[in-house]
């Protein structure tokens, strides 16, 4: 896990770099308080710290047999992921042919049905229940319109 580690505290440092050179091209400070440029910076730069943190953190830490061993998981796992993918991208292709709410119903009932092997009745059901609660917090709490589909919902 030490080599690992050591590379992605270099990226959060490459990371943070560039946030905060991205960050300049801003106001820092606007009339009425802090202006665009101000979380970014502040953001780069605890992103810098962290990244220092984990590589020297890193380089003190002797290795062990535990550092030889794989990370990355098999390949029913990456199976899994493609599949979940492959759903998510049907969901934001279909959102606005189906509208929103279907279109979330459809897919917490195919990850539950496909992936966690839950019965049809039961992934019907948490799907109802999820885009249900899903419309009712957008629709009366957060007053947001979700995109309607062919069928009105």
């Amino acid at each position: 896990m030490k080599k690992g580690d050591t590379i992605f505290a270099i990226i959060g440092m490459g990371l943070s770099l560039w946030l905060i050179l991205e960050s300049l091209q801003f106001d820092y400070l606007s009339d009425f308080g802090p202006g665009p440029g101000f979380e970014p910076f502040w953001l780069g730069v605890m992103l810098a710290l962290l990244s220092i943190t984990l590589l020297i953190n890193t380089l003190r830490k002797k290795h062990d047999k535990e550092d030889d061993k794989p990370r990355l998981p098999g390949w029913k796992s990456l199976g899994r992921l493609g599949v979940i993918m492959l759903i998510m991208a049907g969901l934001a292709l279909s959102m606005n042919t189906l509208g929103f709410i279907l279109a979330v119903f459809i897919f917490v009932a195919l990850i539950l049905y496909i992936l966690e092997k839950v019965s049809i009745l039961k992934s019907v059901f948490y799907g109802i229940m999820f885009s249900g609660f899903i419309f009712l917090l957008f629709r009366y709490w957060m007053n947001i319109d979700l995109p309607k589909g062919f069928v009105g919902l």
